[in-house]
């Protein structure tokens, strides 16, 4: 995916980087972690950027030549050798989480349940799932003219890329949870289903310029798919064995939200040296464009007593992208490169909007149904944060190389506090983490190919269900998850492509070009192979 480093390429035998530099990276980051808020927004690096992009840690601010580089920073996409293809596609993602207590998260209505303390609440999950990622296409809008060596981009050259890809993931869920139990003279069972997913796709066009050899300018325009859905059911059953008498509680509550924005990013990157460069991109405020929300709502309580109270309705969502300030310097030596990222997200008010014009149906023990209409708003606001990415890539062979990085990947919310009513949050969960990538890039004349696995580890809370509180609550609880990936990336050079299979139709035709007349196609910044 990335161009070899260009004295690797020119000289075999240039000086290697120093490693006080390299350390220097690695304290600045470590340094950058420690200085992150504990209360921090969102999880803004859990989806697959690229495939190269997200084995280094998410970098790409400076020297991004994937599918990452438009949503990064488009003024990277002139690196980017003209008529490319740019895919990354990831498969069989293993997650296992922990729900602390999940099955009573929280105290518990003396009067119907008496000194209930169950055992064995606690909940493990673990999955395989296959997922899509980005794919983009490269190509030149203008060549320009080359100037100051065959190493640097040719000025007044434009490039264009469209590209499609997701920005944004959370996804997490299980199926009929069964659950029984025996605590203070009482048996319990308990079934449960959980869907939670937040996701965000882009797509559009972007545009880079490189006004001189060194200064490369670029924008990007995107039409944002915000997708929100959750969906939770809960049916506890307690009986007391002494007297025999039975209660139950039943909740459901479903939302399905989709919000359409528009947003564009604006980026510049500058080679300071002949090693190092520096990239600052900003995220532009969405334009929120459309959207549309189905939100449902039930919950039984039956014992001596009982009560039901039921809605559904129709309304809003909204889910702007917050602003979001780029910065990032990168090292280029002739066998190592290092790029370190800084992502500023700008807090917002409301990171998500739901409302809804509903009417309520409740019914007590022998009453007629009662009908009210209201309106429900619920908001969720998100803090400033700093999440900081450190990548590295070691060249094993000129047309090999071993990548990796670390990415911190902090949450917006505000951190969850029990008892709450089901219908004052949207989002049930909030939880914080780290992304760890590890894998290795073959560079061919056809394009690239990145191998390798992406390491995930998120801690935080859950807001569950208490089916033991009247009325019914959620409390959260403690969650933790860890999950790897594999990873498949790469480019694909359509003029290689092109240039090859008509110089295999020549060969059957018998008017080769002799191997002195022939060409092969580098990409910008990247200098010709030498002869062994």
């Amino acid at each position: 995916m990335p161009t070899r480093p260009r004295s690797l390429a020119r000289c075999p035998g240039a000086r290697r980087a120093p490693l006080g530099v390299a350390l220097a990276f690695a304290v600045v980051f470590l340094g950058a972690l420690g200085a992150a808020p504990a209360r921090a927004q969102g999880r803004y690096q859990s989806a697959f950027l690229g495939g190269r992009s997200a084995l280094m840690g998410g970098t790409g601010v400076v020297l991004g030549v994937d599918g990452a580089a438009p949503f990064l920073n488009p003024a990277t996409i002139i690196r980017i050798e003209d008529r490319n293809i740019a895919f990354s596609s990831r498969f069989f993602r293993y997650a296992h989480r922990t729900l602390h207590a999940w099955h009573q998260p929280g105290p518990v209505d003396p009067a119907r349940y008496g000194d209930l303390q169950l055992d064995g609440a606690t909940v493990s999950d673990h999955g395989l799932r296959t997922f899509p990622d980005s794919t983009c296409y490269f190509f030149d809008l203008r060549r320009g003219a080359r100037e100051g060596g065959a190493e640097r981009t040719p000025v007044g050259r434009q490039a264009l890329a469209a590209c499609l890809g997701k920005t944004e993931e959370n996804e997490f869920g299980f199926d009929a949870l069964a659950f029984s139990g025996e605590s203070a003279g009482r048996r319990v069972n308990q079934a449960q289903t959980l869907r939670y997913e937040w996701g965000r796709f882009s797509a559009g066009p972007s545009w880079s310029y490189s006004a001189t050899d060194r200064l490369a300018v670029g924008a990007s325009l995107s039409v944002v798919r915000t997708r929100f859905a959750s969906s939770l059911a809960v049916s506890s059953i307690v009986d007391d064995t002494a007297t025999r008498s039975a209660s139950s509680a039943t909740f459901q509550s479903a939302l399905s939200g989709d919000s359409w924005d528009l947003l564009a990013h604006l980026g510049v990157t500058y080679r300071l040296t002949e090693v190092f460069s520096a990239g600052l991109s900003v995220r532009t405020p969405s334009l929120h464009v459309f959207d549309s929300l189905d939100a449902s709502y039930h919950d039984t309580l039956a014992g001596e007593t009982a009560s039901v109270r039921q809605w559904a309705a129709e309304g809003e969502f909204v889910a702007p992208s917050p602003v979001r300030l780029a910065v990032g310097a990168s090292a280029e030596w002739s066998r190592v490169r290092l790029e370190l990222d800084g992502f500023l997200y700008v807090g917002q008010r409301e990171l998500a909007r739901v409302v809804v014009d509903r009417e309520e149906v409740a019914i007590g023990v022998g009453a007629t149904p009662q009908r009210t209409k209201s309106r429900l708003r619920i908001t969720e606001e998100a803090a400033p944060v700093v999440n900081v990415a450190l990548g590295a890539e070691v060249f094993l062979t000129r047309d090999l190389s071993l990548i990796g990085g670390v990415v911190s990947d902090f949450n917006p919310l505000a951190r969850l506090r029990g008892p709450m009513s089901a219908e004052s949050r949207l989002f049930l969960e909030r939880m914080s983490g780290m992304h760890a990538g590890l894998g290795m890039v073959s560079y061919t004349r056809y394009g690239d190919l990145v191998f390798g696995a992406r390491f995930d580890y998120a801690a935080g809370q859950m807001a569950a269900v208490n089916a033991f509180s009247s009325p019914l609550q959620l409390d959260p609880v403690d969650s933790r998850e860890f999950g790897a990936t594999l990873v498949l990336a790469g480019r694909i050079s359509l003029r290689s492509v092109e240039t090859t299979a008509r110089e295999l139709g020549d060969a059957v035709e018998g008017s080769a070009a002799s191997p002195a007349e022939r060409r092969t196609p580098r990409e910008p910044m990247k200098a010709p192979a030498q002869e062994d």
